[in-house]
């Protein structure tokens, strides 16, 4: 080993080579001095605490820093306006993401600093409500506060900013929408401050001190008037009650107390609804829980909504009305970033609960599971109104859309370039591991994805959940060929000796110390297995059916299960079944020495399959097998059982490739049996594998790959969430379960059509966001107690707002 040089760079030599290292601080003092070379007279930047950062100073002598960006090493960027911190995202929109800096992204660093900092230069400081005729009554509007100007803008003197100012605007705009707002609270504030008279009608919040103790003063007068005629009320009444009063017996007595006691049994929402229906529907003004009732029905079933309004008997809000709530957000494609907001507080406020068993905070709720898959949509374009926008063409990144460009004016240089339908719909689902929370964060059109477009879409949607504070720990997929070449595109953080060159984890670039881990949903792995098993030629279950058709062991054999057709195959259900102890038990009494090894194999993927697949922590108590329940702790027995399946599989394929063996006809897979459903699912052989006698001895390449990522990933992701405090974790929450559920009522959401065009996906995924986002409790059994289903609250849903038209200009 060389010794240290002067300049502080240490050279370390290992067995492959030896390698530069370069401290953070000399990183970023590299960086500020070619940051300085693009800057604008008025900037600087400063280098401090592994941070560097790049301030916009005033034009005056007496410099102040009116804006400053703040690019840590970690990738973190903060931007703050008049020393107020200001959201970054929308700056950082087509911007490179993050790469860790080192000594040879410190060019890529300083191109991600220049532009964001090109983008901030282009804004301008809001100027606020700065008209002087409304300053007498800046003091007593509750929506805004005085800026002074301490910073040395340019743009204003003095002025009345909104408590939500956006602080930058486009060099176009004098004032942001939230400033531009108070015109109308200072205008009334204004009017009612002139006037010497006030009317009854004018809000409280608009009227001066004086006439604010004025209608004080009446409305104590009128609230001691109010008490003396209630007084003389109540003596009045207690005078006829001696009078013409009629005396009852005990039981009359019990009957009408009791009613006056079942009377208060009501529960809030049932009050709520009928002081609803006993108003007049005319100029009707709705509770927010009714609003959120009447959405959810309409949401659910559109028809059935109309049914009970027609119907008369119920009071509802009608369509017309319940559209301005469902269409308060826009839908787009791409990542949603109302439900990151959604989904971070509500992770913030679960990871802030304190326990009350430990007394420490349930910071473990904050990892969550990414999960990705495509559904097939018809192949339309959609006219969106709200954005005057024609959908339904495939998504492309800025460097993808380029490429396909350059590529077409190599070949066809004549003709334009026509855009391509979107035939799929690339999903992104985040599931918590330890909490309830589940919702689709993004959505893509897409026609052929290539791994690399997969990619960038997937760091981009774990970027913005890593900077929202929801933490990826893990990410499935099915065993598409996209999807396998994705994965092992990535740098493995643990190296694993087999020959496939497994990935099953990789550092988390959006969150350094951390790792990624890469599973295969165990449901279709499941589903490719029993493929391989039937491409095999299973003679002997066959042959067992045909014996005993109507008494046998193997109860749980069908013919969907013995002669599966492209559908069946595609059934879990049916998988699950024939790989089962039942099956297993059933071949192993028959004694049957060529069926004995295929019984083991069923044994163990049995057992391996229920390792993975506990849905709840009631479930092995229920099905009395217990291997479906939860883990709790890092030594769990069921570790050492999965790690022996693995074992199992090296020990066979060694075994496949010995000289002795010959190739049975049940051995061989049957290549005409294959369809298209298994090959994407990795059901058949790879084309390399065809033609070798050990293939056809094995399981599916692309099936052993997912096997091994998903076994060897599983345990050390287990032991890292329970390490960070979960008491247990339930390995289904590792499955695609719930994105596969999430394109059923997609489909089942379009009545007759069980195949959606683009417009119909976005709409139903946002209506099936707003149905959650509801509240609306869902019993998940036939009995249950008697508690409220539907929460009462005030707060008021987010609505469209209406847009003002001008008429037409007469000629």
């Amino acid at each position: 080993m060389e010794s240290p040089s002067t300049s502080g760079f240490v050279l370390i030599k290992n067995a492959a080579a030896s390698e530069e290292t370069v401290s953070s601080s000399e990183l970023l003092n590299s960086v500020k001095k070619k940051v300085d070379a693009f800057l604008h007279h008025r900037s600087i930047s400063v280098v401090e605490n592994g941070t560097i950062h790049v301030m916009c100073l005033s034009v005056q002598k007496n410099k102040a820093v009116q804006r400053s960006i703040e690019f840590s090493s970690h990738g973190v960027v903060e931007l703050f306006v008049h020393r107020q911190p200001v959201p970054i995202d929308h700056f950082l929109v087509n911007v490179r993401p993050f790469i860790p800096l080192d000594s040879d992204t410190v060019n890529d660093f300083v191109d991600r600093i220049i532009a964001v900092v090109n983008k901030v230069r282009s804004m301008e400081v809001c100027s606020g409500f700065d008209k002087l005729d409304y300053e007498q009554v800046w003091s007593s509007c509750p929506y805004g506060e005085r800026d002074n100007n301490l910073f040395g803008e340019c743009r204003y003197v003095e002025t009345f900013r909104s408590l939500e100012c956006s602080m930058l605007v486009k060099s176009s705009k004098w004032r942001c929408v939230s400033c531009a707002k108070l015109a109308v609270p200072l205008r009334r504030r204004a009017a009612a401050f002139a006037q010497e008279e006030r009317s009854k009608f004018t809000p409280n919040q608009n009227l001066t001190e004086d006439q604010k103790l004025k209608k004080l003063e009446e409305l104590r007068r009128e609230i001691t008037n109010s008490r003396m005629k209630l007084t003389r009320g109540q003596e009045r009444m207690q005078e006829l009650i001696q009078k013409k009063g009629v005396s009852v017996d005990q039981q009359l007595s019990g009957i009408l107390t009791g009613i006056l006691d079942n009377s208060e049994k009501v529960t809030p929402a049932q009050a709520i609804f009928l002081q609803q229906q006993q108003k007049n529907a005319a100029g009707m003004r709705w509770h927010p829980t009714m609003i959120r009732l009447a959405l959810s029905i309409h949401l659910t079933s559109p028809a059935a909504y109309q049914l009970m309004r027609d119907t008369g008997i119920i009071k509802l809000p009608c369509s017309r009305t319940l559209f301005d709530y469902s269409h308060a957000k826009p839908t787009a494609e791409g990542i949603d970033r109302g439900v990151l907001e959604k989904l971070a507080n509500k992770v913030e406020v679960l990871c802030n609960k304190v326990n009350e068993k430990t007394g420490k905070r349930e910071v473990h709720k904050k990892y969550h599971v990414l999960m990705a898959n495509e559904m097939y949509i018809s192949q339309n374009l959609i006219f969106q109104k709200s954005s005057g926008k024609m959908i339904g063409f495939t998504s492309l990144d800025e460097v993808d859309s380029e490429l396909k460009k350059m590529e077409h004016q190599l070949h066809n240089p004549d003709n334009e370039l026509e855009e391509t339908i979107a035939t799929r719909v690339n999903v992104y689902m985040v599931k918590g591991v330890t909490n309830g929370l589940k919702d689709v964060v993004a959505t893509y059109a897409v026609g052929n994805m290539s791994a690399v477009q997969m990619k960038i879409w997937t760091w981009q949607v774990i970027g913005a959940l890593e900077r929202s504070g929801i933490c990826v720990i893990a990410f499935v997929c099915d065993g598409s060929s996209i999807n396998r070449t994705f994965i092992q595109s990535h740098k493995p953080a643990t190296p694993h000796p087999h020959p496939m060159g497994l990935v099953f984890d990789t550092v988390n670039k959006c969150a350094r110390g951390r790792k990624l881990f890469f599973l295969s949903d165990v449901p279709h792995l499941l589903k490719t297995i029993r493929n391989c098993l039937l491409n095999s030629r299973w003679d002997n279950r066959k042959s067992r059916r045909e014996k005993e058709k109507n008494l046998r062991k193997s109860y749980k054999l069908n013919p969907m299960n013995v002669y599966p057709d492209s559908y069946a195959r595609m059934k879990v259900k049916y998988a699950g079944q024939v790989l089962s102890d039942t099956v297993y038990l059933d071949l192993s009494s028959q004694g049957w020495p060529e069926a004995m090894e295929t019984a083991v194999f069923i044994k163990k993927v049995n057992d391996w399959f229920d390792c993975l697949n506990g849905a709840h922590t009631s479930i092995a108590k229920k099905k009395n097998k217990p291997n479906v329940a939860a883990y709790t702790s890092v030594t769990d027995s069921r570790f050492e059982l999965l790690d022996n399946f693995l074992r199992y599989l090296d020990e066979w394929e060694r075994e496949a490739k010995s000289h002795d063996q010959t190739i049975d006809a049940s051995m061989c897979n049957n290549e005409g049996d294959l369809d298209g459903s298994e090959i994407d699912e990795g059901g058949a052989l790879d084309e390399q594998d065809d033609d070798t006698h050990v293939s056809k001895r094995l399981l599916s390449r692309q099936t052993l790959q997912g096997i091994y990522m998903t076994t060897l990933a599983f345990r050390p992701l287990v032991t890292f969430l329970l390490e960070e405090g979960a008491s247990f974790i339930n390995a289904r929450v590792f499955t695609q379960d719930p994105l596969e559920q999430h394109f059923s009522k997609i489909r089942a959401g379009q009545g007759g059509s069980s195949n959606p065009n683009l417009g119909q996906v976005l709409k139903r995924t946002h209506a099936l966001e707003l149905i959650g986002e509801i509240g609306m409790k869902r019993k998940k059994g036939n009995s249950s107690e008697c508690v409220d289903v539907v929460k009462v609250t005030t707060d008021k849903l987010p609505k469209l707002k209406s847009k003002r038209i001008p008429k037409f200009a007469q000629s």
